[in-house]
């Protein structure tokens, strides 16, 4: 038995957290209740994207599971689409978040050129802001 090293399964239906079975298949309780559900979640990736069905079609997105798959074929065909369409799915939004920050995480934040004049400029306009809201109670302080 394989332990744990924190790689992510390659077995697991992504959002949901289904595994396929070492039998190579989901419990049957899971099948179902993925194809009942993930209608419902490609569904919302299909009404917020701006594109003809059949460029959704053509690039690999599906509005519902084909229950002739074996579970192998669904685990691939719902993990790509996971991936790339996420964080339109209201259910897992946040999960599909929370997975892509952990890519980031250990990547060291490096400031660019643009961020760097960005931070300046903002430090400029706080700076102006709070000069005009000076002038603006002054009126007020001198006649009290």
């Amino acid at each position: 038995m394989k332990k744990y090293d924190g790689t992510p399964s390659k077995k697991k239906f992504k959002g949901y957290n289904f595994y396929i079975q070492c039998n190579e298949r989901l419990s049957k309780k899971n099948r179902e209740n993925l194809l009942r559900t993930s209608p419902i979640h490609l569904g919302e990736v299909f009404s917020s994207l701006p594109l003809s069905t059949d460029k959704l079609v053509t690039g690999g997105l599906v509005s519902e599971l084909d229950s002739n798959l074996t579970d192998i074929e669904l685990l691939e065909q719902w993990n790509q689409m996971y991936d790339v369409f996420g964080y339109l799915m209201s259910e897992f939004r946040t999960k599909w978040e929370k997975e892509r920050t952990k890519e980031y995480k250990f990547q060291t934040f490096q400031k660019s050129e643009d961020y760097n004049t960005l931070s300046e400029r903002l430090s400029k306009m706080e700076t102006e802001f709070n000069m005009f809201k000076l002038k603006m109670n002054k009126p007020m302080l001198m006649m009290g």
